[in-house]
Parts: structure tokens; sequence; C-alpha cells
């Protein structure tokens, strides 16, 4: 692969994340789940409890973006980074609060009230919600929609799909993939099987 891949940080002085978009078409390729109070019904929309969960970030996956000259390149998030990102998310008390429609329609009546990050795949509490494909390092987050029009028009219909966060970093450093495929090779604090999945997100 000859593709540019860049790795974006952030720290607690410069980058910044801004909020958690809804959208049509996640860059994490997962969508969130609509349920009711019993896991059973995760797929189910519920006139009541109104709550969306999902994945806001996700480590070590590569994101396809275009640079200013149009030239199409890969950047990612490190697992460190992903929970700085948390961190920081509930530093500003305002983040909670301000969300739109893909990073454009400003709405109110949407907050997040609930945010994790996955420490163990196999014992992670977003399993008893119904997803299948949950990563060590992955931020979960759980919305609740007040908004009589965004919860009508938008998420009963289907037209969106996911969260994407909206992120300045701090820091974008251009990687050399074989360094990074080294690097995972050789953490030791890593299973084999957390050692295949961040080698299979590097090289998707």
């Amino acid at each position: 692969m000859n593709d540019k891949i860049v790795e974006w940080t952030l720290d607690d002085i410069s980058g910044e994340l801004r909020r958690i978009s809804l959208v049509s078409a996640p860059a994490i390729e997962e969508d969130f789940m609509l349920f009711k109070s019993n896991v059973e019904s995760f797929k189910a929309i519920d006139e009541e409890k109104r709550v969306l969960t999902g994945i806001a970030m996700r480590p070590n996956i590569k994101i396809p973006r275009l640079d200013a000259d149009g030239n199409l390149y890969y950047g990612f998030f490190s697992e460190a980074t992903v929970t700085k990102a948390a961190e920081l998310f509930f530093k500003r008390n305002s983040n909670a609060n301000n969300t739109n429609l893909e990073h454009e329609l400003e709405v109110d009546g949407v907050f997040v009230f609930e945010s994790w990050i996955v420490t163990d795949p196999k014992l992670d509490k977003s399993l008893a919600l119904g997803f299948t494909s949950v990563n060590k390092g992955d931020w979960f987050v759980s919305m609740k929609i007040e908004n009589e029009d965004v919860w009508n028009s938008f998420l009963k219909t289907g037209l969106i799909k996911g969260f994407s966060v909206e992120v300045v970093p701090a820091k974008t450093t251009e990687v050399d993939l074989l360094t990074k495929l080294s690097k995972v090779i050789d953490d030791e604090t890593l299973s084999d099987d957390e050692k295949v999945t961040k080698l299979i997100n590097l090289t998707k």
C-alpha cells in the first residue's frame, strides 16, 4: 500500500473535540443502535426511551480524507488519543449538549449522557446491548433524543445511522506503515487476538 497515512493526536493544550454529530455515513462504518429498555429489542425504536448507543471513535482504523490539493490520504487515531478525546469532550461542559446533523444543521434537545472506553471486548457492556464488532479502545456513547423533529424525521426514517466526531487535531504526523505494523507486533501488552485486530485495521 503506497497511500499516505497520518496519525492525528490531541493534547490538553492544543487540539479540540468540538461535538459529536449525527450522520448518515459514520466514518467507522458502524451504525448505532436504537433500543428499548430490554436488550432483546435493541434494534427497535422506543417512543418513550429514545436512546442511541454507538461508537463515537475507534482507534487504529484508517479514515479516508482529501488534502488541500484533492489528494487522497488516510488518517487514524491511536488508542491513547481516543481516550484523550473522550476526556476532552467532557472537559468542556457545553459539549454534551452540542450536537448537529451531518456536521451542518445545529439541533437542540439532543445530548450525550453516557460514555465509556472498551477495556475488554469480551466482557464489555456493549455486548449485552447487541453489538458484535467491539474492539479494545473503542469509545462508546449514548445519546438521549428529546427533539421530536430529529427523532421523527431523521432517526425513525433511518436517514441518520451513526456518530461522527468533529476533531481539530493538535498534531498530524505522517506514519510509515511498516513501522506502525512493527510496533503492533512488538507490543508485549497486547494479546495475539488484539494484535491481529490492530493489524487488520491498519492494512484495510
